[in-house]
């Protein structure tokens, strides 16, 4: 739908960069090479952890009021050993849709972790140029509990900006958030994490609630059987974010992300999952 009004169009506009903010970390910015493998399509299943399948890709649509802005594509590209660690590679795609006034939105975020989610590398890119892509890039060195960012421009890998932050414990970044909130969101419990962003650390607060109920959408024909929490940032996001969140996941092994719902400066943002690509997987149907 065509966004004439100029305060729905600049609402708009917020609301797809507070999800970006949110989701996937409030820094627009680049990747090496890790951010550019294809998506493997093995589909394999870790041992002892049957809900990051690699190769599986999750598509949403994000909306405001009754207005389509966006889309985040998620995708697990591959796992394997580092010194004994298990390592988790996962890529995302944030893009605003075409004929979206004042604003061209195509962000890529990449991300390294471990089984707890904590970021051992960081990097994301603003590709909505061809000749100039912003990048942050984080290192993360637990053994000596520091963060090493990095803020530059591709191609040449030219860093305008860079430091070390001391750290008092191993941090999410703004992508293994959402993967930590995956692992955990079937608990009850209320916990803080550290997260790193716009190189500090913050907190994040999750309300694990093990509440199952049934959420709609519109990519099948029944209701879906789901687990709520909810939460908040302890810092402002851009354009007003209030930092308040709500989550909806599968109430199955998968643990597949329904639908979220985020507080902008006028009202919410609505994501919801419209594609899946994960053999064997369907929204698992609401039983009363």
């Amino acid at each position: 739908m065509h966004i004439t009004s100029p305060l729905l169009r600049r609402t708009a506009v917020a609301a797809l960069l507070a999800v970006t903010a949110i989701l996937l970390s409030p820094v627009p910015a680049v990747r090496p090479a890790e951010a550019a493998e294809a998506l493997q399509t093995v589909f394999a299943l870790p041992a002892g952890d049957a809900m990051f399948a690699v190769g599986e890709e999750l598509v949403y649509n994000v909306s405001y009021s009754i207005f389509d802005i966006g889309s985040i594509k998620l995708q697990v590209l591959d796992t394997g050993s580092i010194g004994g660690v298990r390592v988790y590679k996962m890529k995302t795609f944030a893009d605003s849709f075409s004929g979206l006034p004042f604003v061209d939105l195509h962000l890529v975020f990449y991300s390294e972790m471990n089984d707890e989610a904590s970021s051992l590398f960081f990097i994301t890119h603003n590709t909505a140029k061809t000749d100039v892509k912003p990048f942050t890039r984080y290192r993360f060195d637990y053994r000596k509990m520091s963060v090493r960012y990095d803020i530059g421009t591709d191609p040449g890998g030219k860093v305008s900006a860079s430091g070390d932050v001391a750290v008092a414990a191993p941090q999410l970044d703004g992508l293994s958030l959402f993967y930590y909130a995956r692992k955990n969101f079937r608990q009850k419990a209320k916990v803080t994490v550290p997260v790193f962003a716009n190189e500090k650390s913050h907190t994040t607060f999750f309300n694990f609630m093990d509440q199952v109920g049934s959420t709609e959408i519109d990519a099948v024909t029944y209701p879906v059987e789901t687990v709520e929490f909810d939460g908040t940032l302890d810092f402002i996001g851009v354009f007003g974010l209030t930092g308040y969140f709500r989550g909806f996941f599968s109430n199955d092994a998968a643990g597949i992300p329904i639908v979220a719902k985020m507080k902008v400066i006028l009202g919410s943002v609505h994501i919801e999952l419209t594609k899946w690509s994960r053999p064997g997987w369907t929204p698992p149907r609401y039983k009363d």
